[in-house]
Order: C-alpha cells, then sequence, then structure tokens
C-alpha cells in the first residue's frame, strides 16, 4: 500500500510535534534568559561601582576596587541566565515533550473545562509561563528566518514577509498547543510554589524580548 505525503506526516507528526514544541519554549526561554543576563549585570555593575566607590575612600582598602571586574561580573551575569533558562526548561518546556494530538475542537472544550476547574492563581503560573515564552520563542524564530533570508538573497521585502508568515504560523498552530499541553500538565504538576518563584520573572523577561 502507498501513502501519500500527508498520511506519512500523520504517520510520524506524534513524534515531531512534541519535540517543536519543547523546542519552540526552550528557544523562547533562551531569549528571555539573555534579558535576565543583561538586567542582572546591570545589577551588579551598580553593585559593584557602589562598593568600588567605599573602597577607594581608604588606600588600604584600594587594592580591592579591582578584584571583582567585568570578566568576573559578565560571568557571573551568564551563569545566573543559564541556571534559570535550565529551570524554565526544566519547569515548562520538558513536559510538552508528552503532547498527545486531538482534534483541534476536543483540545479547545477540553482546555476550557480545566481553565474553569483552576482555583488557585498558582496553577496559571506555568500556563501564563509557556504561553509568553513561547511567544518569545515565535519572535526568535522569525528573527532568525529573516536574518537567513536577508543574508541568502538580500531581498528584504522576502525577508520581511517570510518572518512575519513563520511568526503567524506559529503563533497559530504551535503556542496554543503547547498551552494546552501545560494546563493539563499542572493539575499534577508538584513544586508550584517553587515553579511560581522561577518563572514569575521570567514571564516579564520574555515580553521584554519580544521584538
Amino acid at each position: 500500500m502507498h501513502w501519500n505525503v500527508s498520511e506519512r506526516v500523520g504517520r510520524i507528526r506524534w513524534v515531531f510535534l512534541p519535540l517543536g514544541l519543547a523546542a519552540l519554549v526552550a528557544v523562547g526561554a533562551h531569549a528571555a534568559a539573555d534579558v535576565v543576563g543583561d538586567r542582572v549585570l546591570w545589577l551588579v555593575d551598580r553593585v559593584d561601582a557602589f562598593f568600588d566607590a567605599i573602597w577607594s575612600s581608604w588606600s588600604f582598602t584600594a587594592p580591592l576596587v579591582e578584584v571583582i571586574g567585568l570578566t568576573q561580573r559578565t560571568w557571573f551575569a551568564r551563569a545566573v541566565a543559564l541556571c534559570w533558562e535550565l529551570a524554565a526548561d526544566a519547569l515548562i518546556a520538558v513536559p510538552l515533550l508528552g503532547y498527545e494530538e486531538r482534534d483541534a475542537a476536543r483540545e479547545w472544550q477540553l482546555g476550557r473545562d480545566m481553565l474553569r476547574r483552576i482555583r488557585s492563581p498558582l496553577l496559571l503560573v506555568r500556563p501564563a509561563a509557556t504561553l509568553l515564552v513561547g511567544i518569545a520563542g515565535a519572535f526568535s524564530l522569525a528573527r532568525m528566518v529573516q536574518g537567513s533570508v536577508q543574508l541568502a538573497v538580500h531581498l528584504s521585502w522576502l525577508a520581511h514577509f517570510l518572518r512575519a508568515l513563520i511568526l503567524v504560523a506559529v503563533l497559530v498552530v504551535l503556542v496554543p498547543r503547547a498551552v494546552f499541553r501545560s494546563v493539563e500538565q499542572e493539575r499534577t504538576a508538584p513544586y508550584r510554589m517553587a515553579a511560581a518563584v522561577v518563572l514569575l520573572p521570567l514571564l516579564i523577561a520574555a515580553v521584554l524580548s519580544w521584538r
């Protein structure tokens, strides 16, 4: 028996769709972590400048001014951002690998039913993070496509068109499925308070990364 293209795709999409959802959110978490890293570096610079002003006031403490330089501050900020990104991946990206595709109308109905049963704001943190980080991932993916096309063919209009096309496609096809899986998984997810501590700042960072 010969399968047509749609049948072949249908046979393997159960593997690639969860991988695509997880990858999208992981890309968005990376974009948000970049924002976190920039903000942490800004804060560390201000703290370092404050203490440098104190140490430089006396000759015997003046050598302490050079103990922590730009390299150490940058390394620290990047380490914090990396840890935050890995924690976000574990909390919202990895669970998407368990996504099971259903009929779109059925998913929509199940999603609305699950949302109506939510009684605690903590249960909305992971779905909200998945939504905003997924959108950040869509923007990042669209930017990568735009840059690649611009470098390859040097047609600005085509690059912008493909960016818009990819952005809309990902927002329509992948992001809602990621949010649905997050709502579905949140019913049995542990460590909700710890997850909120990690993810709430990431929500803001994800929005700041949209461009």
